[in-house]
């Protein structure tokens, strides 16, 4: 009767594993992809390195580096931090929910820094399943210095107590990988001053998103000769009592050849108000622009 249970025992001990994320070997498979990956930057062979990544990581690579102006793939291991060596942390988690995991670490985090001043941090490695098999897509250092007393806690050896909350749950379903971007007419730079909102700016169909302060990043295609569609919608976020709320987007065009001075193409700033209702706008810049296009609140259009 015993040995007639041991395979059915084994069967329930298994489905609740993956019932609860627990992949059998997750780990060692994981870390195996992510030293694929890593194995392919430090050797910078952009063939072992599309095979090691996912899609959705190569083309959102892509797309960033050529947006820039710069050469793809070599300008993947030109503007590259230091992947960091995982052997020497301490592991606090190996889960996967559906196609997607990760490895979540403490430790010290090399990513090229002074070897005396590398301070104790978590580091979460994530991975989507891509044809039957797991592949590296990104990792994200989480600093811990407005955490101390955490920081404190993992040094001494105490188990987490956050592995729960959302954050540190894969999502289930890996995200769609985006379109392939043209190469833009005009690289385009573009700052967004958030302060109190959380943006979505869509151009020429392609998405971005600010939040919490200033952030400088390139248009994606950049804009195109012709007409470039720009769509925005900014969410307000809670604020303190009194503090003023401030929603200003800048585009700049590179300079075209040596000698000419690049130029504010497109400028939005938000109107003053109670911070209640979502601001949106819909916008088309033309170019090559004969001047600057310079709008506010749709409803003040």
């Amino acid at each position: 009767m015993a040995k007639r249970l041991l395979p059915t025992l084994l069967l329930v001990l298994l489905t609740s594993l993956n019932s609860l994320g627990q992949e059998p070997d997750l780990r060692l498979k994981l870390e195996r992809a992510y030293e694929q990956w890593r194995a392919a930057v430090k050797a910078r062979d952009a063939k072992a390195w599309a095979s090691a990544i996912t899609m959705h990581r190569q083309v959102i690579t892509r797309n960033t580096i050529i947006s820039q102006g710069l050469g793809f793939p070599k300008a993947v291991f030109d503007t590259m931090l230091a992947p960091p060596d995982i052997r020497n942390l301490r592991l606090l988690e190996a889960q996967n929910v559906g196609d997607t995991a990760h490895l979540l670490y403490f430790g010290q985090v090399d990513m090229g820094g002074e070897p005396d001043h590398i301070p104790h941090n978590l580091l979460m490695v994530k991975f989507f399943r891509q044809d039957g098999r797991w592949k590296f897509d990104s990792n994200k250092l989480i600093q811990l210095a407005a955490q101390p007393e955490l920081r404190t806690k993992l040094l001494g050896g105490e188990a987490p107590d956050f592995l729960d909350l959302p954050e540190f749950t894969p999502p289930g379903t890996p995200p769609a990988t985006p379109a392939l971007c043209p190469l833009p007419d005009y690289i385009t730079g573009c700052t967004v001053q958030a302060i109190g909102y959380e943006v979505e700016l869509k151009v020429n169909g392609y998405d971005h998103f600010a939040s919490g302060g200033l952030l400088r990043f390139f248009i994606l295609g950049g804009l195109k000769n012709g007409p470039n569609p720009i769509q925005m919608s900014a969410k307000p976020l809670e604020m303190p009592k009194g503090a003023e709320r401030v929603l200003v987007i800048d585009f700049f065009t590179k300079p075209q050849a040596a000698g000419e001075q690049g130029r504010r193409v497109f400028h939005y700033e938000a109107a003053s108000d109670d911070g209640k209702a979502t601001k949106a706008g819909s916008w088309t810049l033309t170019m090559p622009a004969s001047q600057e296009l310079s709008v506010g609140d749709a409803a003040k259009q």
